[in-house]
């Protein structure tokens, strides 16, 4: 393993560490509410998705801070990268109370814009309630260990990780079954733990970075200072354009499926939970790449930034080929453990479920890919490249197939019947192929190396 290679591990390990103590808790989540029944794993994933729509605006702030202080540390500036630290602290607390409000005011209606029923809406709307709420300190903490891994730190990110799950975990147990004297909140009991996770890890984060025990030390100066936050926005509104694309094109995405009935949607959301097992490796060179692109440039090393892009390459396609062959090998037995036996729909929600894993599996490698030339480009500070690839990608390799094959069209003589959800997973394994042959075709051209930020 050459310099390049223990760099990148480094700094994804911890990423990949932390990333599978969200994941796991993510299955647990899904796991203790299937065993509640069917209709609060829909209730619970649609809610899920709802606050996944809010995810562009965090991005924003979070990124642009990542790229910023990933140069600034490059080039040994401490000062500047205090002071990017600061500001985009401030806007994220700022841009995180309207996207609360949103939350309770409108999360019942976009419920029924997606095509839940009444029951779902129900459940999902009085999660959304309690999950929007601690959505402001949400947005600094993602925009606190951003901040982090763009100066070098995947391990702070990774602890604050692990015991905000943790914690999640535990009162996961206790307020969704009512255990110990604590009361039976149903699905809505997972909302109120990982607000509780949230809160902690805000808190004892906070106190990292103000002792100076970390990396980078927030040193705050109660001022505002437009062109820095401006610099941090100019990088990061891209990513928020193209975080909203994605959103709303998932949101039609899961529209689609959805309309598909209760079961099939039931077995998509719990395909999903498993399949993000195979997001562990690649989220961790996501960020690995992402921090040493911004500080090789920052360094005013363009040749060690793009050696350092096809040394991730070639890391994630091995991680990523072990995880495609689990997903393909073994459906049934990853999904079993996240369905209750007992339920009515129990053998249709594992058919179908298991068949979502193998046609995933499939494009497993090219989204690996995607992880890491995405995060190569936005460490660079190109956030309009990916915004670019999202907006015609998403729309015309997932959304449009999903719709046309699932539900089938008629055109002249030919009158194709339609596929039902099935369809909807062939369209995402496609569009991954898809994203990723254009985001290497982008990378190629080597125009990130001339970002200016």
């Amino acid at each position: 393993m050459d310099e390049i290679q223990r760099r990148l591990w480094k700094l994804a390990w911890p990423a990949i560490m932390g990333n599978i103590s969200q994941t796991l808790l993510n299955l647990v989540d899904t796991m203790m509410v299937g065993h509640v029944g069917a209709l609060a794993i829909a209730a619970v994933g649609l809610g899920g998705q709802v606050s996944w729509f809010m995810m562009p605006i965090m991005a924003a702030v979070a990124t642009g801070s990542l790229a910023l202080i990933a140069r600034f540390v490059g080039a040994r500036d401490e000062e500047n990268a205090t002071l990017a630290l600061e500001q985009s602290l401030y806007l994220s607390f700022l841009l995180g109370i309207p996207v609360m409000l949103f939350g309770w005011l409108f999360g019942d209606d976009i419920l029924r814009i997606m095509g839940a029923s009444e029951g779902v809406i129900k459940l999902g709307y009085a999660y959304i309630r309690i999950l929007f709420a601690f959505y402001p300190i949400r947005f600094v903490s993602f925009t606190a260990l951003a901040a982090l891994r763009g100066a070098g730190d995947t391990k702070t990110p990774m602890k604050l990780g692990i015991l905000m799950n943790v914690i999640n975990a535990v009162l996961d147990y206790l307020l969704i079954f009512g255990k110990f004297g604590f009361p039976k909140l149903g699905p809505v009991g997972a909302a109120w733990a990982s607000g509780a996770g949230i809160t902690a890890a805000f808190l004892i984060g906070s106190y990292l970075l103000l002792s100076g025990r970390l990396v980078l030390r927030l040193k705050l100066t109660y001022s505002f200072h437009p062109e820095m936050a401006m610099r941090i926005l100019r990088v990061g509104i891209p990513t928020m354009v193209e975080r909203g694309l994605f959103s709303f094109y998932n949101f039609l995405y899961m529209s689609v499926v959805t309309r598909f009935g209760t079961i099939a949607l039931a077995a998509h959301q719990v395909g999903l939970r498993v399949e993000s097992i195979a997001y562990m490796p690649a989220f961790g060179f996501n960020v690995a790449t992402s921090a040493l692109v911004g500080q090789n440039l920052g360094a005013e090393r363009p040749d060690r930034a793009e050696k350092t892009v096809y040394e991730a390459l070639k890391m994630v396609g091995l991680f990523m080929t072990l995880m495609a062959f689990i997903l393909i090998t073994f459906p049934r037995y990853l999904v079993m453990p996240f369905i209750s036996s007992g339920d009515p729909n129990y053998s249709e929600v594992l058919r179908l479920a298991s068949i979502y894993l193998l046609i995933v599996g499939i494009s497993e490698i090219p989204l690996g890919w995607v992880f890491v030339l995405g995060g190569a480009l936005r460490g660079a500070g190109d956030t309009k490249t990916p915004m670019y690839i999202t907006a015609v990608s998403k729309l015309l390799f997932r959304i449009l197939p999903a719709y046309l094959l699932g539900f089938g069209f008629t055109l002249g003589p030919v009158h194709f019947r339609g596929l039902g959800v099935i369809a909807a997973w062939i369209a995402m394994s496609l569009e991954t192929f898809t994203t990723a042959a254009l985001l290497w075709w982008a990378f190629r051209r080597g125009k990130w190396k001339h970002v200016k930020v």
